[in-house]
Formats: structure tokens, sequence, C-alpha cells
């Protein structure tokens, strides 16, 4: 072996280095220009939400409480109730006949507001707060007592600035045995989505 191979031993190799720089700098690039696109499309063309009478998950339908500067806007579900009522006793029956007849009151109260849906919030009060969750806790109860597949939960829209308003149905959970039982779920809305309130309580629901 001669002297030159022995030293092409000793060499370090040369490896094939590959930069990612040019893949990362396309691809800042690109995460930049969609945002700055979404920024403007939260602008143009705000985005709707679905203000129904009916959201489920599963068997598990929620009481929606849209939480805003000025108050709340509650939003009761109906669509199943006709079907459990059907599964109660005589004196279920009548106790959710009257929840019934309250809600779709209620409901028909917010189609029939003339104007942008938002300015329909109004403040909690008390007495409708515990009316409320009452409510939910006794018809989970009937729907237990007759092994019906169907709970109410409290799902709560909060937009900025309606802190004050949530937090008030929160203080009023903490002092009434009611509210233990119910499950709780949060969501947060931008400023700029708008509410479309539209009926879903003609679907029959099986068991």
């Amino acid at each position: 072996m001669n002297r030159a191979t022995r030293h092409a031993r000793y060499l370090p190799d040369n490896k094939l280095e590959i930069s990612l720089f040019p893949f990362l700098s396309i691809f800042l690039c690109v995460m930049g220009v969609l945002s700055f696109i979404n920024i403007l499309n939260s602008f143009s063309a705000p985005q709707k939400i679905e203000m129904s009478a009916q959201l489920e998950q599963g068997y598990k339908v929620a009481y929606q409480i849209f939480n805003l500067p000025d108050g709340v806007i509650r939003v009761p579900p109906i669509k199943h109730l006709r079907n459990l009522q059907k599964a109660l006793d005589e004196e279920g029956k009548s106790i959710l006949e009257d929840i019934i007849a309250q809600r779709e009151q209620q409901i028909r109260r917010l189609e029939s507001y003339k104007g942008p849906i938002k300015q329909a919030a109004r403040e909690p009060e008390v007495d409708d707060i515990l009316e409320m969750l009452h409510n939910i806790r006794t018809i989970n109860e009937l729907a237990l007592k007759a092994n019906y597949l169907y709970e109410e939960f409290l799902l709560f829209g909060i937009y900025p600035n309606g802190g004050q308003a949530y937090q008030k149905i929160r203080d009023v959970m903490t002092f009434t045995q009611d509210s233990a039982s119910i499950t709780v779920g949060l969501e947060p809305l931008d400023s700029n989505w708008t509410l479309n309130l539209k009926r879903h309580t003609d679907q029959p629901q099986g068991k």
C-alpha cells in the first residue's frame, strides 16, 4: 500500500448535504399568505353560526346559551321531547307537557324577533336560571326513569366580552342542587360570527 493510498484512508468523507432553508422559507411564505387571507375573510365574509333548537352528541342534546355583552340568548331543545313523552307514565307526561309548552313559547319569541338576532340578548334573571336548571334536571331524571336514551347538557357559546353573563349563570349554579348532575360545555365564538336561528323540532327520534 503506497503512501497516497494510506493517506486517503484517513481523509474525512465528503458527504452530500441538503439544505432545508429553501423549503422552510417557501413554507413560511405560504403560511403567511394563508394567515393574511384568513384575516381578510374574517372581515369581509363573517362565518355564520347555526343557532338551532337542536344540537346533538349521540343521545346527549345541548341546551344552548349564547353569551353576549348585553346578556344571553337561550335556545332550548324541543324536537325529541315528544318521543320521550310517549315513554313516560301519565304524571311524567303532564310534567313534560308544561316544559315543552314553555320552550315552544320561548322559541316563538326568538323567531318573531325583528332585527338582528344578537340584539335579542337579555340579562339573565336568577329566577329564569333556576327554572331552566330545574327543568333540565327534571327531563334527565324522567328519561332515566323511563330507560330512554336522552340527556340534556348546557352548552355555553361565549362571545368576546360575554363572560359577565356566563359568570352570573355559573354563580347561580353553585348554590342549587339542580345543576349538580348537569354536564357543561364551553365554546368560544368570534365577534364577527352571526347567528342564524332555525327550528328543527319536527324530526322524530327512536329509542
